[in-house]
This record gives C-alpha cells, structure tokens and sequence, in this order.
C-alpha cells in the first residue's frame, strides 16, 4: 500500500489500497490498518485517537457472560457486578431464567445479545418479560439477512433493537434505515480503526444508536477499538478480558471500566515482557 502518510487523507487512502488488495477478509485489513495506525502514530508522536481526530473521552465497557446454565451465569454476573452493565449471550430455552438469575445479583443494564438465536415468535414473547427485568437493548435476536423480521421487531418493541450480523460494512447501512434503532461495528469486521470509525460517524449521521464491539481478541485489538470508541453510545470491549496470557501489555482499564487512552503514540501497546 506504500510509504505512510501521515496525514487523515493519507491515512484513508492507504486504507482504501488495502481493502482493494485484500478484498473480503476483514480480520486481516483489521491487522494491517491497525499497525498502519500504530506506526504512522510513532512516526508523528501523536496517539491513534488524535489521528482519527477523536477524543480520548470514551464510554466504560461492560462484560459479556456466554451461554450456559442459569445458575453458571448468575455465579459468573456476581463476579462480574463491578462492570457497569453486562451483555448477556442469549438464544436458547432458559432465557428468561437467565436473565432473572442474573438480575438477583446486578441492578445495572443488561444488554442482551440473542445471536440469531430467537423466532419472531419467541422474540415477540419475550418482549414484556425483558422490559420488565429492565433489558437496555436486543442485540441481532435474528438471522442477518431477516431485515423484515428485525423491522417487524422493531415496530413492536420499545427496546431499541441493533443490527450485528446484519451490519458488516459501511454498504449494509443503509439498508438498515428504518429497521432497526442501532448498529454494531467491529473492527474485525469493518477492517480496522480507519473504516470502523467513518462507518460509526457516518451511521450516527443517518440517526443509529451506535455499539463498538469485539471479538475475543488481544489488546492490540482492543486498543485500536477504544481509539474510535468516543463515537459510540455503548460499548463492548471486553475481549482481552477473557483470554489467558494476552501477549501484549501498555493498555490499562480504569476503575470506572473506561479504557484508558492517554498520549502514548500509535495503540500505545506492545510487546509483554517475557
């Protein structure tokens, strides 16, 4: 993609570049453009947040508990009842049961993530009882291609409804207008900082409520997600929470669950000493 331009143009461009040469595989345009970001941030001495022209003021994090046994879950959502809110992985028959559990040992938000997981049927049953546990929002509760089902959902629900697997890139946007209340970037899927922090801008444009959110990944990842995360109204940046021996050191969380981005150039990650 040649030399580095350090400037938001350059930045673009290169951006562009790659995503010709790479074409669909938004894992690695996520590596390349992140490592463009870092090194273009230590070639000028400025931070991957400033080079996207953002704020380091970013939203806390909340922390994602996976599916399992009602009572496996509650156990997991009491360790876990600092964070302030939780994505609960939902999508199977003890739903309800679930999210009750996990309600008796945390009075903040739960955002619950269906996965696809979820019927019209069942999703419009479950409606009352999630807005009577006090739900925040309903992550993709259908296949990523069932937009009539999501705007169907939608019109029925007070709870805003965000589109994941229906929203890829930037194109799917559009699309979603009038479906669904929100959307959910990832920088694995848009393919880096670049692309997911114009995708955030522009979809706050079109009227989305916006999540920035993650795979399980290291902190590099993680790093380059917080750098956009300013954009967001919710945010999920709990990868590197949950893996064993995360390779790479330098990003901190703060005790309000804010990733903590100061002045330290590019990601402002690295190696872990060994």
């Amino acid at each position: 993609i040649g030399e580095p331009d350090p400037s938001p143009d350059g930045l673009v461009a290169a951006s562009d570049a790659m995503r010709d040469a790479i074409r669909w595989n938004g894992g690695a345009k996520c590596a390349v453009d992140s490592a463009l970001h870092d090194l273009v941030g230590k070639v000028t001495g400025r931070p991957a947040w400033d080079l996207l022209g953002l704020t380091p003021d970013i939203p806390p994090t909340d922390f994602t508990l996976g599916l399992d046994e009602p009572e496996v879950v509650r156990e997991r959502a009491r360790r876990a009842s600092a964070f302030p809110a939780l994505k609960i992985k939902c999508g199977g028959p003890a739903d309800v049961a679930t999210l009750r559990a996990v309600r008796e040992v945390f009075d903040g938000p739960i955002r619950v993530d269906a996965n696809t997981g979820w019927t019209p049927e069942v999703a419009r049953s479950l409606l009352p009882e999630l807005v009577e546990l006090g739900v925040e929002l309903i992550e993709q509760p259908f296949p990523g291609a069932r937009l009539d089902w999501m705007g169907d959902l939608q019109q029925h629900s007070t709870l805003p409804i965000v589109a994941d697997e229906s929203c890829v890139t930037d194109e799917d946007l559009d699309g979603l207008v009038g479906v669904v209340a929100g959307v959910n970037v990832k920088l694995a899927k848009v393919g880096g900082p670049g692309p997911a922090a114009r995708m955030l801008g522009r979809a706050r444009d079109l009227g989305f409520r916006r999540f920035l959110g993650c795979m399980e990944e290291t902190s590099v990842v993680i790093a380059a997600s917080a750098a956009c995360a300013s954009l967001a109204e919710w945010v999920d940046l709990d990868g590197c929470l949950l893996i064993a021996d995360d390779p790479f050191e330098g990003l901190e969380l703060g005790s309000d669950h804010r990733w903590v981005l100061g002045d330290r150039p590019g990601l402002g990650v690295g190696r872990a000493a060994t």
